[in-house]
Parts: structure tokens; C-alpha cells; sequence
């Protein structure tokens, strides 16, 4: 298992060999990507930042999911700090024994990141302007 909130790049490669286990016949990864556009107003870039608990939270889920039937290895990453549009923003990977079993559990593992570790954005406008998002 692996989890960190970091403000380095990521490695999906890195990550994903993080979940990899010889008992599993699949690895399922997926990268969150900043994109150049939100609720039809073009973004240029995002602001990350975390509560210090974030990794400590994010531990915790990939561990819940790690021990769902059939998955046998799990890891996230979440980056924070200064994001240009393409840049990855997360990192998700699960290895599981079959490929149904790891794209359902890494789809709710970033369920699971998006809705309950604390990480806010700050979205940067074309026109200069910026907007929080991910507040409570």
C-alpha cells in the first residue's frame, strides 16, 4: 500500500507499482489531469493545498480498499502546490484478481478521495479571476 500528498510531480509508473501483487491478474490506474475549462469559464491553473492530516486520511482509505474482496494492493497519491493544465493532480492504482474487481475498486477509491480527504483547489481563470472549490 501507498499513500502521500506530495508537491512533486507524480509517477504514475511509480505508483502503480505500489499496488502491483502476483496474486492479481489486473492493475487498473487513474490519473487525475488538470483540464483547461470548468463550468464553461477556461482555467489556466489550480492551487492545491491539504490539512497536514490529508495523508494520514488518504492512508486510511487506501487501506479500507485495499481489503475489499478480490483486490490485493492499493495506492493514491494527491499532488498540492501549483498545477498547470495537464499536469496530473491524482494518481489512483488497485490490483485485483480480476479486472472488474480492480476498475470498481479504484472508481470508488477516487470516489472516496474526491469526498473525504481535505484538499482544496483554488481555480485560475484566462481572465485573471480565481475561485475555491472543495471548501466545507
Amino acid at each position: 500500500m501507498h499513500a502521500r500528498i506530495s508537491d512533486r510531480p507524480l509517477a504514475v509508473e511509480a505508483i502503480a507499482e505500489q499496488a502491483v501483487d502476483d496474486r492479481s491478474g489486473a492493475v487498473v490506474t487513474f490519473t487525475g489531469v488538470v483540464r483547461d475549462h470548468d463550468a464553461g469559464r477556461r482555467v489556466t491553473a489550480i492551487d492545491y493545498s491539504a490539512h497536514p492530516q490529508a495523508e494520514s486520511m488518504l492512508a486510511g482509505l487506501v487501506e479500507e480498499c485495499a481489503l475489499r474482496d478480490g483486490v490485493h494492493g492499493a495506492a493514491a497519491a494527491h499532488r498540492v502546490g501549483h498545477l498547470e493544465v495537464g499536469d496530473l493532480a491524482m494518481v489512483v492504482a488497485v490490483s485485483a484478481e480480476h479486472r472488474g474487481e480492480a476498475f470498481a475498486a479504484a472508481s470508488d477509491l477516487v470516489d472516496a478521495v474526491k469526498a473525504g480527504v481535505p484538499v482544496w483547489k483554488c481555480q485560475w481563470m484566462a481572465d485573471g479571476s480565481h475561485e475555491w472549490s472543495g471548501l466545507p
